[in-house]
């Protein structure tokens, strides 16, 4: 994996669901507070269990979302990531270690914002602040029907 800044736009933010509708001053300061990192593919973006605290957004490429299973070297998917996409927003919020593995499927560039930043950013602007948690309690709460959904699926099969 390797850091830089990156001088680019911030166009892609207007793929990412979680800042839909932001005027592009917002989504320029949103940019700036973070950094991209590239990833090759096998390589690993967050491992479950670490420490978690980041906002990631996929610039381009693909990653794979998984659980550890209960055996060793089990793993269970549980989704692909491409453009646009966002991960580790929970543990922005909780605190808590990253609740999954996300790996790089082939060679991709991440923008991550540290949470703390994040957090800041949202502090001083109420209104984008109303609105990103708008957006992401209606991504959490999606995530958790598929959850149940699967769950119930389970039980009765």
């Amino acid at each position: 994996m390797s850091t830089r800044r990156e001088a680019a736009t911030a166009d892609f933010l207007r793929e990412v669901s979680l800042f839909d509708g932001m005027q592009d001053k917002t989504l320029t300061q949103i940019f700036k507070l973070g950094s991209v990192q590239n990833f090759k593919a096998g390589e690993s973006i967050i491992q479950e269990g670490q420490t978690g605290g980041n906002l990631h957004i996929m610039i381009n490429g693909r990653a794979e979302v998984s659980k550890t299973g209960k055996e060793p070297g089990e793993k269970k998917y549980l989704a692909d990531l491409n453009r646009g996409s966002i991960f580790g927003e929970m543990s922005v919020f909780d605190n808590a270690p990253y609740s999954a593995n996300v790996n790089a499927k082939e060679d991709c560039s991440v923008h991550v914002i540290k949470g703390e930043d994040f957090k800041k950013f949202l502090k001083k602007n109420p209104d984008v602040a109303y609105e990103v948690f708008c957006t992401l309690i209606s991504l959490i709460s999606s995530r958790l029907r598929r959850t149940n959904l699967a769950f119930s699926l389970l039980e009765f099969n």
